[in-house]
């Protein structure tokens, strides 16, 4: 079974990828952060946390017809934290999103 960070990874990464609708992902990640608060803090201390600081505001941007660029580039920015702060890269590879 993955953990909720590894989930979290995928679909980071699923955006930056271009193969996450940016509006969707807008409303779903912010509210899978939400709902798994404790389990991502409980497989990684302050990750939770993090998330929680950072992700609502990003994703606060999406709605229908907006430019995504800034999100993404906010998405890129947290997914380079969390990678450093988990010091793993689930067999991606370090930074391997589309610069």
């Amino acid at each position: 079974m993955k953990s909720k960070i590894e989930i979290a990874k995928e679909q980071m990464l699923a955006l930056i990828n271009g193969e996450y609708d940016a509006v969707d992902f807008s409303v779903d990640f912010a509210e899978f952060c939400f709902n798994n608060y404790d389990e991502l803090e409980k497989e990684q201390e302050g990750v939770g946390y993090y998330l929680d600081q950072e992700i609502p505001y990003i994703c606060d941007e999406g709605e229908p017809g907006f430019d995504p660029t800034h999100m993404i580039q906010e998405i890129k920015r947290v997914y380079d934290k969390l990678i450093e702060m988990t010091d793993e890269t689930l067999n991606f590879g370090e930074n391997c999103y589309n610069k």
